[in-house]
């Protein structure tokens, strides 16, 4: 595709703004061969890979309205709006780059997903609603990766306030990024909120979001360099993904409903109801969540409860265990009263 032909496409694609709901009417510029899922998300497989891309067709809107698109006078290939509508670079961008891929036959599973903005929805509809309905078929993949960063450069490492992917995996890609692309690898722009990728964070091992060169995305002041992203494109195109390192490590993070969960781990709860019935287990997490730390482990291990409190940004992480009356954080015994000290005098240190 040249590049032309890719602002074409991108104009296309963004033509109206595309809230939840209006996904199909997208279809016409899909590559032939698409299938649906039982959510009706649109999906391709290429030849036998262990990658998984993503994107999703829905912009942050709540109406389909016309985009009335405005070229830069000094370069053909930075495109906003007339201020009346966003753009949808986000994630139209990704679009583009998946379907040049498709076009080009190179290997991976691609997916098109509805409804990951949570303007309609509560966020990531298409992808958990696919993952519940057929995980089997999402275990097969060993790398999750999406063109739906904002900016330049940046590889996000960390998603949903977990690390998504390991840094030998980032690293990784940055060295293509930068020896095919001459992508500049922004280090510290690697902490994001979450794309569809994040949906995926417990069973495969390496989930990331590349920049694509859209900025100020939501908004209606949102614009998007195509000079940026369709490097990013041939950069794309050119990568060996099966390649790529798998280091990440899954885990458990989150218990089972009581109800459905095995024998064994229910005895094990039981322990714990001295906590729940004095309401500690909910006063930790109400302490947790007023410094913006949320729960994102919640395990049951050997007879004690773990939970792991996290920055959405940021990389600090508190563990707690609780073990039939006791009480610790980061390994030290404390008491649910004294959680607020420790957590004011960390974050009056760091400050």
């Amino acid at each position: 595709m040249s590049k032309e032909e890719f602002k074409q496409l991108f104009l296309k694609l963004t033509e109206y703004t595309i809230p939840f709901g209006h996904e199909s009417k997208l279809e016409k510029y899909l590559p032939i061969g698409y299938k649906k899922d039982s959510i009706g998300n649109y999906y391709y497989e290429i030849g036998n890979s262990e990658t998984l891309f993503t994107t999703h067709l829905d912009t942050f809107s709540d109406k389909y309205e016309k985009v009335n698109h405005v070229i830069d006078e000094d370069d053909p290939y930075i495109i906003r709006t007339d201020g009346k509508t966003i753009l949808g670079g986000d994630n139209k961008l990704g679009c583009c780059i998946l379907i040049g891929m498709i076009k080009k036959n190179i290997p991976g599973t691609y997916y098109f997903f509805l409804g990951e903005e949570p303007i309609i929805t509560d966020g990531l509809y298409g992808s958990q609603k696919a993952l519940e309905s057929n995980p089997g078929f999402f275990e097969k993949f060993k790398r999750c990766i999406a063109f739906d960063r904002r900016e330049y450069g940046s590889i996000v490492v960390r998603q949903r306030a977990i690390m998504c992917c390991s840094m030998e995996f980032a690293k990784s890609i940055a060295s293509e990024l930068t020896k095919i692309g001459s992508i500049k690898w922004d280090e510290g722009a690697g902490f994001g909120y979450y794309t569809d990728t994040a949906t995926f964070l417990d069973i495969i091992p390496e989930c990331t979001n590349i920049s694509a060169g859209g900025f100020k995305e939501h908004y209606k002041t949102e614009w998007v360099n195509l000079n940026y992203t369709y490097n990013l494109y041939n950069v794309a195109c050119k990568i060996d993904y099966e390649k790529l390192p798998t280091v990440r490590e899954l885990e458990e993070r989150f218990i089972e409903d009581p109800d459905t969960i095995n024998t064994n781990k229910f005895k094990l709860l039981k322990k714990f109801n001295k906590f729940i019935k004095k309401n500690n287990y909910e006063k930790i997490i109400k302490l947790f969540n007023e410094y913006d730390l949320d729960l994102t482990r919640d395990i049951t291990k050997d007879g004690k409860r773990f939970l792991t409190f996290s920055e959405w940004i940021g990389d600090k992480d508190f563990i707690v265990c609780l073990s039939g009356s006791d009480i610790t954080i980061d390994g030290k015994k404390t008491t649910i009263s004294n959680i607020k000290s420790i957590l004011d005098r960390y974050y009056k240190k760091i400050n």
